[in-house]
């Protein structure tokens, strides 16, 4: 049996792909015919998996690489490492996080897990919950303090975002594909206001926005 990828998988190859984007300098319009000859759709959020890989791929053929620093630690790998890492480099992306190495992660794990390393977030640690403390799981606890942190600086940024789009659109600016993100972006959040919601909102906003991704 094949095991579906995870969504923090599936945003973290998004993630990469926006920063090969940026680092190979590429514009609007060779950006989307790349994403259609590799992976066979110009939206990264219409995408399968393995068109993404297919476009990750023909990025680091390229010339991109994905950077280290003398401070940065090998990489834990794994589901949750992923998911804690996908989560970390949004929270910069959102400006929340100035350090997005993977040493200053590995700080942040060690401060909220008590582990040394992410590869070592398993298992249980006692934390306060109302009046009383419980057993959590460690990566749960560290991906809960990701999201609460990012929802302190999300919906600001995604309700910034959905003036921004709706002055493009009133203006004729959209391209079809921009219109196509947009218009999932609005559906989503009528479902709801929670992180998940406002996180693929995000994705598809900055797009639909015609904006540069961050450096």
């Amino acid at each position: 049996m094949t095991t579906k990828p995870s969504k923090e998988y599936r945003n973290g190859l998004i993630k990469l792909i926006h920063v090969a984007r940026r680092d190979l300098n590429l514009d609007e319009t060779n950006y989307r015919a790349i994403l259609f000859a590799q992976g066979g759709n110009e939206s990264l959020s219409a995408m399968p998996i393995d068109g993404m890989k297919k476009v990750l791929d023909y990025l680091k053929a390229q010339g991109f690489k994905v950077r280290k620093t003398s401070t940065d630690r090998k990489q834990a790998t794994g589901i949750d490492a992923s998911k804690v890492r996908a989560l970390w480099l949004f929270l910069h992306e959102l400006g929340a996080v100035r350090d997005p190495s993977e040493a200053a992660l590995t700080a942040y794990v060690k401060r909220i897990a008590k582990v040394e390393d992410l590869q070592w977030m398993r298992g249980m640690r006692l934390v306060a919950s109302g009046n009383r403390q419980m057993f959590k799981a460690r990566v749960e606890v560290v991906i809960e303090t990701l999201k609460k942190w990012a929802m302190r600086f999300l919906p600001g940024a995604v309700a910034a975002l959905n003036i921004e789009v709706r002055d493009r659109y009133n203006n004729g600016l959209l391209s079809p594909v921009e219109l196509d993100c947009a218009a999932h972006a609005f559906k989503r959040q009528m479902e709801g206001e929670g992180f998940d919601v406002l996180w693929e909102a995000w994705e598809n906003l900055r797009t639909a926005a015609g904006r540069k991704f961050p450096s």
